[in-house]
């Protein structure tokens, strides 16, 4: 009887990892990304309410004068420690903040940056209450639409171009024009529970491509930027260490 049952549940189990898998792998292998963009667009209608979108701007401007890293004072210093950014607020919920969810906001300012705007603590507190009211998706549960950052840099002035991930060879057209780049990818082509990242991405001198913020550390285990990439293609396979799938791509100049 006991061998009967051992064999019930190790089948059992075989089957539950089966569907966890597929169920997994559901949305980043069959769903288009266009069907996925239109999702996070109406997930983003309804922006975070006022009064704590207030709340937010005044706490965070107290916390980020706090901040003393170096990307602050360093013209040539990207953002690359989001896992560091728990205090600072972004999103509805206790455990919702930069860490868990700023990741588009870190890209937009990184990226801002590289294009010569004019950054500092106070505008990111801005540009943080700025999303909550235009672009949260599910109040910041899910980041933000990834369609609200190239809205974001048009309304600034910016020219600004996009592609589907699967059109090759409309990226890799962006990449050749754009000295400056926010992609946005599974980090588990087969498992949506790795979730979802965005990135600021940059040109080199030599014209290759660098990510900012993708967790890549150095030899005394500090974030840094990523080493310089041949080609854009090659940047995103390592914007994870699983195995990424590019969903968005903005180009900007």
């Amino acid at each position: 009887m006991n061998l009967l049952y051992s064999i019930h549940y190790f089948v059992t189990e075989q089957r539950r990892e089966e569907m966890g898998r597929w169920i997994a792998a559901l949305i980043p292998m069959h769903v288009s990304n266009r069907a996925l963009l239109i999702v996070y667009r109406l997930l983003a209608t309804f922006g975070v309410p006022r009064f704590i979108r207030r709340n937010h701007l005044r706490e965070n401007r107290i916390r980020l004068e706090q901040t003393g890293w170096d990307f602050w004072r360093q013209p040539d210093d990207y953002i690359e420690n989001q896992s560091e950014w728990g205090n600072i607020r972004f999103g509805v919920g206790r455990h919702l903040s930069m860490s868990y969810a700023g990741c588009e906001i870190i890209a937009t300012y990184n990226a801002g940056k590289a294009l010569g705007d004019p950054v500092s603590k106070r505008h990111m507190a801005e540009l943080i209450e700025g999303y909550e009211a235009r672009g949260a998706a599910l109040w910041g549960m899910f980041g933000v639409a990834p369609a609200a950052i190239a809205a974001y840099f048009r309304k600034n002035g910016f020219a600004v171009e996009t592609a589907d991930g699967a059109d090759r060879r409309a990226a890799e057209e962006i990449a050749r024009n754009s000295k400056v780049m926010i992609a946005t990818a599974y980090n588990d082509r087969k498992d949506i529970t790795a979730q979802i990242h965005t990135v600021c991405i940059t040109k080199n001198q030599d014209g290759k491509f660098v990510l900012h913020n993708a967790y890549h550390r150095d030899e005394k285990g500090r974030f840094c930027e990523s080493r310089p990439y041949d080609t854009l293609q090659e940047a995103v396979t390592h914007l994870s260490r699983r195995e990424p799938k590019l969903i968005y791509l903005i180009g900007i100049m």
